[in-house]
């Protein structure tokens, strides 16, 4: 990051949803840098894999099911009892489908909606909360340019663009919202990024992605990371969504 935004993320609390992925690489980066660190997952696996408290880092690793209304509660209630309360949120959970339509289970759209669009809005939402009373803040969501281009989701898959979709559609509403109480929300939107959720995916899926990114190959994690990074700390953001997929979402 360039050194005016790595700086305003010192002696600040930091929270990130979804430790695996786009999500660790922001874990790893902003390890050192701020004071409070909490990142939650319902994978204890991926938890055990990011490094531990690091400088004048304080990492706080935490279980969570972003559908458990109760669990995301609790989670921001004793970030705010405990830590006094957080300066920056990173929505980066979330579930790739890639059934087409008539495939499309009504559990399978649930559960997409539960994870990628409701865990969004119940995590935002204690966040904002938390962020409006001390008049300051910045939350960033991870959207995908999916909700943008259906073209960029190589199989189109009806569920998991309709909820990239929905959290632009979010963050742009929020943001008027949150303005007056200095709370700022934007959401980037990948193209497909190198993550495990993608290396489970059919080889076929894997060369129709890297064909239609003009440059040929897919994200790297910390190169969203860094742009999330940059978006959440520049003040002149504020419910915008910002594009990053090496001209995937380009042509239809």
């Amino acid at each position: 990051m360039f050194t005016r935004i790595s700086d305003r993320y010192q002696n600040c609390t930091a929270v990130v949803i979804g430790a695996g992925g786009i999500g660790g690489a922001i874990v790893r980066i902003l390890s050192g840098k701020v004071k409070n660190l909490v990142v939650a997952d319902q994978n204890q696996t991926l938890l055990d894999a990011l490094p531990d408290s690091s400088g004048p880092t304080t990492l706080w690793k935490r279980k969570l099911d972003v559908r458990d209304t109760s669990a995301v509660s609790e989670l921001f209630t004793e970030i705010e009892t405990k830590i006094g309360g957080l300066d920056y949120l990173f929505y980066a959970a979330g579930i790739l489908n890639i059934e087409p339509l008539a495939e499309t289970t009504p559990d399978l759209w649930n559960r997409a909606m539960d994870i990628n669009l409701n865990g969004a809005f119940y995590c935002v939402q204690a966040a904002a909360e938390r962020m409006r009373s001390k008049q300051r803040g910045s939350i960033l969501v991870l959207g995908s340019i999916a909700g943008t281009k259906a073209r960029s989701g190589s199989r189109v898959n009806p569920v998991y663009n309709t909820t990239k979709a929905g959290l632009a559609a979010f963050v742009n509403a929020a943001a008027m919202q949150l303005r007056s109480h200095h709370v700022r929300i934007n959401c980037i939107s990948p193209g497909p990024t190198e993550t495990v959720m993608m290396d489970l995916q059919p080889k076929q899926v894997h060369a129709a992605v890297n064909e239609i990114a003009l440059d040929g190959r897919m994200n790297d994690p910390v190169e969203v990371a860094e742009l999330a990074l940059f978006i959440a700390a520049h003040g002149r953001f504020t419910g915008e969504d910002i594009c990053m997929g090496g001209g995937a979402g380009l042509g239809g």
